[in-house]
């Protein structure tokens, strides 16, 4: 008998560790987001950044609320932190750089303690895929400020900051290695590019930096070992090959955009490219060919948005596509085609004030 009841115990203990262990193994640990996904959009005139709840299946954003950016004064653009915990803006009035908890249940933010210098006029801003660096664009200082990022989301700034650059440098962004940061210089028509320290967070340029670019380059994004940097000046956008040991760029050519192209968004797979243009108010779309990096318009190309478009960002599926348009205060969303790219509206919907950018959770911002 006892030894009946040993074995019904070792069977049910049995059982329970393998429920447990496959528990364990179903599961995917502690992840950056909650499953709740939410969009933070910079109302640059007012002072505020409005939370959106995101619908996941259909892409469409509920309005949570408006937070007043405090100390903050005119928020520009805002990068989340890969934790969820925090969001980062710069201060574009005030010449400062800020951080704001979330709340990854509810998407409430708060700013944290006092926001830190930057240059003058600070608009750009781009975190290491680590979190452990954080870079701002000064657009009148012509420099790039750095920042070690505590685990708290203070920052402090890093030995040898702030970095020259071109003449008014409007983007910095990190490469998705992490081992470079590249800067769009405005009005010196070029992109500066630096190797990161990985230790320390200081900037080295690369041999053969800065770059040529077209008139005016705005911005920049990537896609696999291609780069692309819209031209505003020019109505065009320029292609590079990227080199992934030392982050040199090699020009591929130049592609017709719309009228005053200023921002650049690649989708996950690197098959699509999307330029939001700020005076033909439309979003011209092109197929990237993955083994030239050349761009080919796709049928439907460009597609109407709002007025004066200064960002854009995919979301977390890679199936919908946001643009703030800053003149008309309201963001556009679309869905993707994920077999030919082109977008279709889904819905336009308002901000309180001049919306210049969006970060979204697991998205892709510029």
């Amino acid at each position: 008998m006892k030894r009946s009841v040993l074995m019904v115990f070792c069977a049910l203990l049995a059982i329970g560790l393998f429920i447990g262990c496959s528990g364990t193994q179903m599961s995917t640990g502690p992840v950056a987001f909650s499953s709740k996904q939410f969009s933070f959009v910079a109302n640059n005139s007012v002072s505020s950044i409005s939370t959106f709840q995101v619908d996941p299946n259909s892409g469409q954003l509920t309005q949570i609320n408006s937070t007043s950016t405090g100390t903050c004064s005119a928020p520009r653009y805002l990068e989340l932190h890969p934790s969820g915990n925090f969001l980062f803006a710069t201060c574009q009035s005030s010449n400062t750089v800020a951080t704001f908890s979330v709340d990854q249940n509810s998407g409430a933010i708060q700013l944290i303690g006092t926001p830190v210098p930057t240059g003058l006029d600070p608009i750009s801003l781009s975190l290491t895929s680590s979190g452990k660096f954080l870079y701002v664009s000064n657009i009148v200082s012509n420099t790039v400020t750095g920042y070690a990022v505590g685990s708290d989301g203070s920052l402090t700034a890093i030995a040898g900051s702030p970095f020259p650059v071109g003449k008014t440098p409007y983007t910095v962004k990190v490469s998705d290695s992490g081992l470079f940061a590249y800067v769009t210089n405005r009005d010196s028509n070029n992109v500066s590019v630096f190797q990161i320290d990985q230790n320390t967070g200081a900037l080295t340029p690369v041999a053969g930096s800065p770059f040529a670019a077209g008139s005016g380059p705005r911005a920049i994004d990537f896609a696999g070992n291609f780069a692309y940097v819209p031209n505003r000046f020019e109505n065009t956008v320029s292609a590079y090959a990227v080199d992934p040991n030392t982050g040199a760029l090699t020009s591929i050519g130049k592609f017709t955009t719309g009228s005053d192209p200023r921002s650049v968004s690649a989708d996950k797979s690197g098959t699509f490219l999307y330029v939001p243009n700020t005076l033909s108010n439309d979003v011209s779309a092109f197929t990237i060919n993955s083994m030239t990096g050349a761009l080919t318009p796709m049928p439907g190309s460009p597609f109407p948005i709002g007025s004066v478009a200064l960002s854009i960002e995919l979301g977390a599926s890679g199936q919908f596509v946001y643009v703030t348009n800053s003149a008309s205060n309201n963001v556009s969303v679309f869905s993707i085609n994920t077999m030919n790219g082109q977008l279709t509206p889904i819905q336009t919907i308002p901000t309180p004030g001049s919306a210049v950018s969006i970060a979204l959770t697991g998205g892709s911002t510029n």
